[in-house]
């Protein structure tokens, strides 16, 4: 079934992106979901961007996820809120945002969640995950490239999040090192895997990974534990720079 569909942004004051992507999740998991991707698009400040797309049927939206592409020349946008029209039946979802996609200012996040708001369902939280990444304590065992991770629960996943900034205080995935990482998502429910790796750059980019590990919040008891104990290596180990962890 084809559905057109008018997804308005509104950016705030002193606001411009580059590139975007949106991704819609509905309650049948792992369909529904699109991406819309406009390239070399610039949005003024004070302005409203609408965007024409032919979908599936989305079926019951309940989570948007926005993300920004870093490409040089990006500093910053801040996201006002977000409007989805369905064209023929004029079904529409609100979503107030009121976010910064940067790297510049302090939470350093390109990718944002936002749950839907309906009179018909309760909204779902948005949680701060975070996610710990173990590097073991073997010869060689740390990083230089660039980590990513996806984890995936009864609600769907998060989608691709870069590792870009540690809790944890020094250079990031070191020998014998525990980094932590915040991932701000409407909330999975309970999570059954994780996917990590990393873009293999630099010299000696493989890693030795233990595990990883991830709490709803800072403050939660419960944990998801995926262990791996083995290299993220073209050359060791797996053979791979990528890998998939079912939780224990």
């Amino acid at each position: 079934k084809r559905i057109d569909s008018t997804i308005t942004l509104i950016p705030a004051s002193n606001s411009t992106f580059l590139l975007f992507t949106v991704k819609f999740k509905n309650s049948a998991l792992g369909l529904g979901k699109i991406s819309v991707h406009e390239q070399a698009m610039t949005v003024r400040s004070s302005s409203c961007c609408l965007v024409q797309v032919e979908t599936g049927n989305l079926g019951d939206v309940y989570k948007i996820q926005v993300s920004c592409d870093d490409v040089p020349g990006f500093k910053d946008w801040h996201l006002r809120s977000f409007h989805l029209e369905e064209l023929h039946t004029k079904q529409e979802l609100n979503f107030d945002c009121n976010c910064w996609l940067t790297l510049n200012r302090e939470d350093k996040e390109l990718v944002k969640e936002f749950p839907a708001v309906t009179e018909h369902r309760e909204t779902l939280p948005v949680s701060n995950y975070v996610v710990s990444v173990h590097i073991g304590d073997r010869w060689a065992a740390e990083t230089f490239a660039n980590a990513y991770i996806t984890f995936y629960g009864k609600r769907g996943d998060t989608g691709v999040r870069k590792c870009h900034t540690s809790l944890t205080k020094g250079r990031k995935l070191q020998r014998n090192k525990v980094d932590s990482f915040l991932v701000e998502a409407v909330s999975l429910s309970h999570l059954h895997k994780v996917v990590i790796g990393h873009d293999g750059e630099g010299y000696g980019a493989g890693m030795y990974l233990i595990m990883v590990t991830v709490k709803e919040s800072q403050d939660s008891d419960i944990e998801w534990v995926f262990p791996l104990w083995n290299w993220l290596d073209i050359n060791l180990g797996l053979c791979e720079t990528v890998c998939e962890i079912v939780t224990v």
